[in-house]
């Protein structure tokens, strides 16, 4: 079996998982639902996991450290007020773009998030660089940069997950801007926003 064969049968397990792990949760989901969805067999599945747990783990720790690159390509350059309302306009684009993908790992962090190996990028350490970049150029004020980074993270999360069980009907990229200028009406100093 060819490289890009392995790929794509990789791809359409990921793809078939994360839909059915969004829509019915990891617990109702079976092994044979992930099979049929992808087109492969359950024994090509146990081959590469032991459990639909294993795979779980492993797409959420796959697609929570992609989107620290995704968000930190998102944040870009310049003043750190500008790269946070970038970040939070790109992840409620995201959430809508890719409501799948958003609502797995919303609904799998909990349970996913410990099993995240130490070392690896997340989205918190990215949050958490550009608040830092902020405090030391006078854009942020100097305060805790973690609390701060939840705070945003927070903001992000909390909108996503009203979203994501209907309670927040407006389209989420209507509100970026909105969440955005809010945080940042706390968060700067007034120098760089």
């Amino acid at each position: 079996m060819s490289k890009d064969v392995r790929n794509d049968a990789r791809n359409k397990v990921r793809d078939a998982a994360i839909a059915l792990f969004a829509q019915k949760g990891v617990k109702a989901t079976t092994i044979k639902d992930i099979a049929r969805a992808a087109g492969v067999s359950e024994g090509a599945l146990y081959r590469h996991w032991a459990s639909k747990e294993d795979l779980a783990a492993a797409l959420f720790a796959a697609e929570y450290t992609a989107l620290s690159h995704d968000l930190r390509e998102a944040a870009g350059t310049g003043p750190a007020p500008e790269r946070l309302r970038r970040v939070i306009a790109w992840a409620f684009g995201l959430a809508e773009a890719a409501p799948d993908r958003a609502r797995f790992l919303l609904l799998s962090q909990h349970d996913a998030l410990p099993l995240v190996p130490d070392g690896l990028e997340t989205p918190v350490d990215v949050v958490c660089a550009i608040v830092g970049d902020g405090i030391a150029e006078g854009s942020i004020v100097d305060v805790d940069r973690e609390a701060l980074a939840h705070t945003v993270i927070g903001a992000i999360v909390l909108n996503i997950q009203s979203h994501v069980y209907g309670r927040q009907t407006a389209p989420l990229g209507t509100l970026a801007d909105t969440v955005a200028d809010a945080l940042l009406r706390g968060l700067c100093t007034g120098k760089g926003a």
